[in-house]
């Protein structure tokens, strides 16, 4: 029983044994691979971490050992291993300067040098580095204007050349990127065809606008908001411009009419110009008005007695050209003097108030030298009767003649 039992006892420490020595195994193993990463090593067992550096512990740039290499350590080959030549600082340096001048050429599309024989072999990795990632950048930053630049002018250039009416043709700058030509041609066509589409979209709203019709938008317009604001705006623009000539051509027609002294009819209008063509048919009629009236009272100038005139069949026309007759005070006041002032008096003189014009002057001038003859036959029959030669038969004719027309006038 007791042989039994010890060897139950030895089973078990084997069992144990095997279990711990395979547990130290996965525990070695497992902290190498946490030790470790990828990447190259130098002659000192160490490098610079340029990649998932976070991962490891360590800094982007950042030098260190693997596998026992550098300086420190418990072992004898860490202790004999040499230190490397330069530090961190050095990388840093290097990393700094290398992505300035790689910005530089990369901006300016200059050929890629990232290599220098400047100072140690830590600043040159890092400069290497540094120059790669700054010279990306620069070339990034310099495409990414050129593209901005190309679309700005491709797009002002569009824009002019529709309006220009030239065609839409484009032609490579060859002093220019192919990043700028590539962004400057489709911005240039962008904008030719966004031209047309904007004026197409005037013309289509004006023309509905000056129609008269009611305004609805398309479809096509009306799911552009701007597009839309265009087209309400030249809607309203047409159809204030057709409403315009419309006031202006029935308050022209309506004159025409009111001039002719038409029969006034608005039936067949459109309401919306009816007041135009009345406001015109009133002024037409008032312009008429004037100048019949006006000619009425110049022939009073110009005839002893009113005298109807034959070219007028209106009797609306007739009485303004009589009242105008009638209105003339000053003719009645030349017919009513005139006579009498030549019969008065030899020598010859008119009253500046009928100085109105040639014809009121004409009517003085006629009935003052009747006057004046009238005078002289008086005065020759009165010589007469002195000499006892009596009165011709003629003399009596004429100044009976002359004293009833004289009569007549003073009615």
């Amino acid at each position: 029983m007791s042989k039994l039992l010890i060897n139950n006892q030895g089973v078990n420490m084997k069992k144990f044994f095997v279990t711990f020595s395979s547990l130290l195994i996965i525990l070695s193993f497992s902290v190498r691979d946490a030790l470790a990463h990828p990447g190259r090593t130098d002659s000192n067992g160490g490098h610079t971490c340029w990649t998932n550096c976070a991962k490891w512990g360590l800094k982007t740039g950042e030098y260190h050992f693997h596998n026992g290499g550098g300086s420190g350590g418990g072992s004898s080959s860490r202790t004999s291993t040499q230190a490397p030549r330069y530090s961190q600082a050095d990388v840093d340096r290097g990393r700094k300067s290398g992505q300035n001048n790689g910005y530089e050429d990369g901006y300016n599309r200059s050929s890629r040098n990232p290599n220098t024989d400047n100072e140690n072999e830590g600043y040159q990795k890092g400069y290497k580095a540094g120059y790669e990632a700054g010279y990306n950048e620069g070339l990034k930053k310099v495409k990414e204007e050129d593209i901005l630049a190309g679309a700005k002018s491709g797009k002002s250039d569009g824009k002019r050349a529709y309006q220009n009416g030239e065609k839409k043709e484009v032609s490579p700058n060859d002093s220019k990127s192919d990043e700028w030509n590539k962004a400057y041609r489709a911005a240039f066509i962008k904008a030719f065809d966004r031209e047309k589409v904007l004026d197409d979209t005037k013309h289509a709203g004006y023309d509905l606008g000056y129609s008269l019709a009611k305004k609805v938008v398309p479809n096509r317009i009306s799911n552009d908001k701007e597009l839309k604001k265009l087209f309400e705006k030249h809607y309203k623009i047409g159809f204030e411009k057709r409403i315009e000539e419309e006031h202006e051509a029935h308050q022209k027609l309506g004159f025409e009419d009111g001039y002719v002294i038409a029969v006034l009819s608005v039936d067949s209008l459109d309401k919306r110009f009816e007041d135009s063509y009345k406001k015109g048919y009133d002024e037409g009629k008032t312009k008429r008005k004037e100048e019949v009236y006006a000619e009425g009272h110049q022939s009073a100038y110009k005839n002893m007695d009113y005298q109807e005139p034959d070219s007028y069949d209106n009797e609306v026309l007739v009485e303004w050209y009589k009242k105008g007759y009638e209105s003339n005070n000053i003719a009645k006041q030349i017919k009513n003097t005139a006579f009498e002032n030549g019969h008065m008096n030899s020598k010859y003189f008119i009253p500046k108030e009928f100085k109105v014009d040639d014809d009121s002057i004409a009517l003085y001038d006629k009935l003052f030298e009747e006057g004046k003859q009238l005078r002289k036959q008086e005065t020759k029959t009165k010589m007469m009767y002195a000499s006892g030669i009596g009165i011709p038969f003629v003399g009596i004719a004429v100044g009976g003649y002359l004293f009833r027309k004289r009569k007549k006038k003073n009615k």
